[in-house]
């Protein structure tokens, strides 16, 4: 527990100490309590990261005189664009997609712990976005640009640790996104070879990009039946792009082209600000639309003038606290709308419940 200080980890091994009890946390949530650990990370936070102190101190927030991690000083996500939110010497730099406002308009997550980032993806994708049992490495079309197209991104980052944990080697698994972008041959390939091999298969891909593709499979009259059990994974929005659709004809039109069911396809929640991601739980009968946190993550519901926690139902702003955002700021004020559903804690120490996504805040930046 804290001492009075908050500085428990300081005698040895602080930096390993804290990490080791996030892992841990990360597969036993019983272990530990998320209170404890999320008092913990903001002690870490206010020791290590100026900006921060200096925010704390501003607000009268120290370690040892908060006992309730709901009153942890929330950072805006803006302030990524604005200052080095850094616990240590960062190993991955990623960038926000930004907008035609230029550089200055990207978030940059200066991230010390890609390790943590990885077993984050590990304690979760796989329940929650793979087809079948998991036993077996899964043949993927990766509609999301590689790592050597974009060093930078985060989504790129979790998409290449997927790929190389999970998938099924080439040429049973594809990476169909080009320096042009969508390369549409190697993915009607690739959806022709599933079909035929007969094995459960996984889309990977951000809503444009899948938009992209199903208009071409239109567009060429063509159609696939992806073998049953196979699943699609969907992330990130259209960015302000023309063509937008809504995840329901979104499903629509995958029903339609490929023959996967809306039931098949999973959606998620994540940022460049964030280390976790939620997901929909569409794979296990859950609302396709309906959104849950990890264990190891709290999402809150805010009313946008006080910043008090508003009730299920009624629309705010999403706060995040992330105990694998360790490194930057676990306790994070988002621009997204949202709205908190009522429901009861699941048996591996999740918040239950859920949040629906309602779009921007209105004046906020696009991602």
């Amino acid at each position: 527990m804290l001492g009075p200080s908050g500085r428990w980890w300081a005698v040895d091994g602080r930096i390993r100490r804290v990490i080791e009890r996030i892992v841990q946390f990360l597969s036993d949530p019983g272990g530990a309590s998320f209170e404890e650990l999320a008092l913990a990370v903001f002690a870490f936070q206010y020791e290590r990261i100026e900006p921060y102190r200096k925010l704390c101190d501003g607000r009268g927030a120290v370690p040892g005189q908060i006992a309730d991690w709901r009153r942890v000083p929330l950072v805006p996500a803006a302030a990524f664009k604005r200052l080095r939110l850094a616990a240590a010497a960062e190993r991955e730099v990623f960038r926000s997609s930004g907008t035609s406002a230029g550089e200055e308009a990207r978030s940059v997550h200066y991230h010390p712990y890609p390790d943590l980032y990885r077993q984050t993806i590990d304690a979760a994708f796989p329940r929650w976005c793979l087809p079948g049992d998991g036993a077996a490495p899964v043949p993927m079309l990766s509609l999301v640009p590689t790592r050597e197209q974009v060093p930078d991104s985060s989504l790129a980052f979790m998409i290449d640790h997927v790929l190389a944990s999970y998938g099924a080697p080439a040429p049973a698994s594809v990476a169909a996104i080009g320096k042009r972008g969508l390369e549409v041959v190697p993915a009607r390939s690739w959806a022709a070879a599933v079909q035929r091999a007969g094995r459960p298969a996984l889309v990977l891909a951000t809503s444009l990009a899948l938009a992209q593709w199903l208009d071409a499979l239109e567009r060429q009259d063509l159609r696939f039946r992806l073998p049953p059990g196979s699943a699609v994974f969907e992330t990130g929005g259209f960015k302000g792009r023309a063509g937008e659709v809504s995840p329901a004809r979104q499903r629509q039109r995958l029903e339609e082209r490929l023959a996967v069911p809306a039931a098949a396809v999973v959606r998620e929640y994540g940022m460049t600000e964030l280390t976790s991601q939620c997901y929909t739980r569409a794979l296990q009968g859950g609302d396709p639309d309906l959104f849950f946190a990890p264990h190891w993550v709290r999402v809150r519901v805010l009313d946008p003038e006080t910043l008090e926690e508003v009730p299920p139902g009624k629309p705010g702003l999403l706060a995040v606290f992330d105990l694998a955002n360790l490194g930057s700021a676990a306790h994070l004020l988002t621009e997204d709308l949202g709205v908190a559903e009522v429901g009861e804690a699941g048996g591996d120490g999740e918040a239950g419940g859920g949040f629906r996504l309602l779009g921007r805040a209105a004046g906020a930046e696009l991602r």
